[in-house]
């Protein structure tokens, strides 16, 4: 392993990171990706796994509130619970160095600790900025073999990166940030077994939560290894099993460059695996132009990554959460419905009539001549009666930073998400704190992502 010090740089560089130290392009993008969670996360606040979360943690008289509800929990029982609504529908946003979530585990740890200690604007922003730099920079240390070997990368990667910044967010010098990094270390954990159930979004809380408990630890004195990531029997030896692992990888132009700027942000349209994104944008632009409709007589050829390949689901799902990972489900429903929503991802939703034999004429093949490395790289082949009428390749989804959403579409989205929740006048009022040059403090983020309690 080529490199040295890792634990140490990381540490270093999250506590000694300024607002002034960020580029502005990364502050507003760091803006944009604190929005578009908050908004996903108010819509997942109603879903099963959130509502059996916040049932669990809360807590009369708590010091941080769960979010879309009236209830209020502990500091890390709150960012464990908001943390499920976070990634309850699967529609925040990804990166391609950390192949996962960031802002999934790091958003409800940041506003959790925020409220505790009354963080404004500037503080959760340069917060997350650290954050994703440190989970985003380890995922490069071990991907793609991370991932490969069956580690969901945002409940491993996510709690080093939320401990980094819930530590900026506590002031914790160098030292101490190192062991809280260290502490996040061993908390490390996520199972892609666990990919079509509620436990895929418990990843995301739990990583949350124990981002929060790490640099809490680390504040009252609480001592990890000084190389606790890159050392012997340490993180990247342990999470990487084939010796590719490189902490050097981690450490290039750190502080130079930013993450959510390079390669920067994915930000999700739909509610599903983020690898068949650029499939889907294809299915609805070929309805969109009438290739698909009728569909009867219909056949839809589909090339995928072997990424994808990978981590698809391979039956009929049995429920909503499983059908999200179904490559031959969500293509039937953008044929035959022309949405790729929420609603189409219930357990009752899945078994309309039609979908299933409408998915059995969707053929899956790994492209044999795929860019390597891309999970996102697609082509769509529609057939009419054997007949070819449709041929389209897609190297990256639209939400991707080489096909960004429009502001508008980054607005529509949240309010999908929020107003059925919050009531439109008060989810447009959050949309403007959070669009604001620098958001409001985060006990004033708190009030407006809370419901009265009468």
């Amino acid at each position: 392993m080529s490199g040295g010090g890792l634990t140490q740089a990381l540490a270093a560089f999250a506590a000694g990171l300024r607002p002034e130290d960020v580029p502005p392009a990364a502050r507003a993008e760091a803006r944009r990706a604190l929005a578009d969670c908050l908004g996903g996360a108010l819509a997942g606040a109603r879903d099963e796994v959130a509502r059996i979360a916040a049932a669990a943690q809360a807590r009369e008289g708590g010091a941080c509130a769960l979010w879309g509800t009236a209830l209020r929990a502990d500091v890390a029982d709150a960012a464990l619970a908001n943390g499920c609504a976070a990634h309850a529908h699967a529609l925040d946003d990804t990166n391609e160095s950390m192949r996962g979530h960031p802002s999934a585990p790091l958003v409800p740890a940041i506003l959790a600790v925020g409220e505790l200690v009354d963080a404004g604007g500037d503080d959760l922003i340069t917060a997350y900025i650290a954050g994703t730099e440190v989970a985003c920079r380890l995922g490069r240390s071990v991907n793609d073999r991370h991932s490969q070997i069956g580690w969901h990368t945002t409940g491993t990667l996510g709690p080093v990166g939320a401990a980094a910044a819930c530590a900026r967010l506590l002031r914790l010098d160098a030292r101490r940030t190192a062991h809280a990094l260290g502490i996040a270390a061993s908390m490390a954990g996520g199972l892609r077994a666990n990919f079509g159930t509620m436990t895929k979004a418990l990843h995301a809380g739990l990583a949350a939560q124990h981002g929060v408990l790490a640099a809490r630890l680390a504040a009252g004195g609480m001592a990890a290894s000084a190389t606790a990531l890159e050392g012997h029997e340490g993180f990247l030896q342990l999470f990487c099993d084939d010796g590719s692992q490189d902490a050097a990888r981690a450490l290039h132009g750190l502080g130079e460059s930013f993450d959510v700027l390079t390669p920067g942000i994915v930000y999700k349209q739909y509610p599903t695996c983020s690898m068949m994104h650029a499939l889907i944008d294809m299915v609805l632009q070929a309805r969109l132009l009438g290739f698909l409709d009728p569909t009867d007589g219909l056949e839809l050829r589909c090339a995928i990554s072997q990424r994808l390949e990978a981590a698809r689901g391979k039956a009929w799902p049995e429920s909503g959460l499983a059908a999200k990972f179904c490559v031959e489900y969500c293509v039937a429903v953008a044929a035959r419905e022309g949405t790729q929503g929420i609603a189409d991802f219930t357990d009752e939703t899945i078994r309309r009539p039609g979908l299933r034999e409408l998915a059995q004429r969707v053929h899956l093949s790994p492209g044999q001549d795929f860019p390597p490395g891309n999970g996102d790289f697609a082509e769509l082949v529609v057939l009419r009666g054997g007949r070819e009428v449709f041929r389209q390749r897609q190297a990256k989804p639209f939400g991707h930073p080489s096909m960004p959403l429009s502001p508008a579409q980054h607005q529509a989205k949240f309010m999908a998400c929020a107003a059925p929740v919050l009531g439109v006048q008060r989810a447009r009022n959050l949309l403007e704190i959070l669009q604001a040059p620098q958001p409001g403090s985060a006990r004033a983020l708190a009030r407006a992502l809370a419901l009265p309690s009468d």
